[in-house]
């Protein structure tokens, strides 16, 4: 795919990317929608991702490479690139991290360093002006292309080309690259496929999500530097840092990584009502095999109730929201036609996990498809509930106790007639059921 960002192509200019060497035009690093598309993998929004996995659905590649231009400091390194299994770490497909990591990563690196190229991990410096303080190798979340392939069981590559070298310099090494690739593939095809059959035959019962920080590096990176320092910015009241181009000392610095900070449990099966077409869509359009019903299905499902949420700042189109707690109900649910089933026991059976738990920060909540179920609709009037609740305490001494106890230990609540009031209300049978109720059902 040549031109993958074709919105971005047509809006070439000179002052496109500020932080780029040449060429004289470049292009925008956005759709004409302002969507990144390397953060677009799960969400699927953009019709340029939509067409790629229409892509991958279609052909089911053995390989996947993603080609881009960084920003950041200047080092050494004219092409990086990285991938789900580098060093052993963080990949979903094992058996095609430790063919990416055992079998490309020498080959391809092999052919550029004897093309004069210096190849290199991707680089996320902790702190330009102090290498001492390391560089960061975290797990990425699979709205970036290499995850999401590690998610989908496809061998995917993402390659950062430096900013800072000359144009021809990097085009010349993505070159290299990609023939050094299509000779891997053609030589260890036997191998790969293995690799493939092997992740795709996989049913795990849980999937790492929502990486955190470790505290210690996981390894230690011999850093070529370029020489630099800081200067005087006078328009920043600081400094800032200059390099000179000249190559500099090779130091050892940390890498730190990351750990999961969540688990999410695989159920046997999903229950996506056909209320939600669009994520019904956005399934089939990541090539999930689906089960759709022609009359009404009652199913004994696992439904999962948010205790609360928050919402972030607008990024990528949508406002990501964050369940802040869940709780698991067993519910009789009856699920309309239309309605899909999404067994787990499938290949993309880990990224259909990744896309319906809630708690997940890729999935579709995360995203903002079920923001309907975060809006309270109906209430009772002061006059409606207050004799309801004196009639609910006389009848429930335990619900009268836990009243009583609410009323000692919280001092707002016991100030406030409206969330006195709400208290009754929520332990009513007018209460809406179905709010902060994630409407898929997990089916154990």
């Amino acid at each position: 795919v040549p031109v993958f960002n074709a919105d971005g192509h047509e809006r070439s200019g000179m002052y496109s990317r500020p932080n780029q060497r040449g060429p004289v035009n470049m292009g925008w690093r956005n759709t004409a929608q302002n969507l990144n598309l390397n953060r677009d993998y799960m969400k699927a929004d953009a019709p340029e991702i939509r067409a790629m996995l229409a892509l991958m659905a279609k052909y089911n590649p053995d390989f996947y490479i993603d080609l881009h231009v960084t920003d950041g400091m200047d080092y050494q390194y004219d092409i990086t690139y990285g991938f789900d299994g580098w060093n052993g770490l963080y990949a979903d497909s094992p058996s095609i991290g430790k063919w990416l990591n055992d079998v490309f990563r020498p080959k391809a690196d092999t052919a550029l360093k004897s093309n004069g190229h210096i190849p290199g991990p991707l680089i996320f410096m902790r702190d330009e002006s102090d290498l001492s303080k390391g560089t960061d190798l975290n797990a990425f979340a699979p709205r970036f292309s290499h995850a999401y392939g590690d998610l989908r069981r496809l061998p995917t590559v993402l390659v950062e080309n430096h900013s800072l070298k000359p144009y021809r310099q990097r085009v010349l090494g993505t070159y290299v690259l990609l023939e050094a690739t299509l000779k891997a593939l053609a030589s260890d095809v036997t191998t790969l496929k293995a690799a493939i059959a092997s992740d795709r035959a996989l049913r795990p019962k849980t999937v790492a999500a929502n990486w955190k920080e470790k505290a210690e590096p996981v390894h230690w990176l011999d850093f070529p530097t370029i020489e630099g320092s800081e200067v005087d910015a006078p328009v920043t009241g600081g400094k800032t840092m200059r390099w000179t181009g000249k190559s500099g000392p090779v130091v050892k610095i940390p890498v730190y990584g990351s750990e999961p900070g969540l688990q999410l449990d695989v159920p046997k099966a999903y229950w996506v009502p056909s209320t939600k077409p669009d994520v019904i869509a956005r399934l089939k359009a990541h090539g999930i095999a689906v089960e759709t019903m022609s009359k009404p299905q009652e199913v004994n499902v696992d439904m999962i109730r948010l205790a609360g949420f928050k919402t972030s700042n607008p990024t990528e189109g949508r406002t990501p929201v964050t369940a802040t707690g869940v709780s698991h109900q067993p519910r009789k649910t009856t699920f309309p036609p239309g309605s899909v089933r999404v067994s787990t026991d499938q290949p993309l059976g880990a990224l259909s996990t990744y896309l319906l738990e809630p708690e997940s920060e890729d999935s579709f909540f995360a995203w903002g498809f079920f923001s309907e179920i975060l809006q309270r609709v109906e209430y009772m009037e002061p006059y409606a509930i207050a004799p309801m609740a004196e009639q609910m305490l006389k009848d429930d001494p335990a619900l009268k106790a836990e009243f009583d106890k609410r009323l000692k230990d919280d001092a707002g609540f016991a100030a406030s007639p409206l969330r006195r009031l709400q208290f009754f209300y929520e332990r009513s049978p007018f209460y809406d059921d179905r709010y902060l109720l994630y409407p898929v059902g997990r089916e154990l």
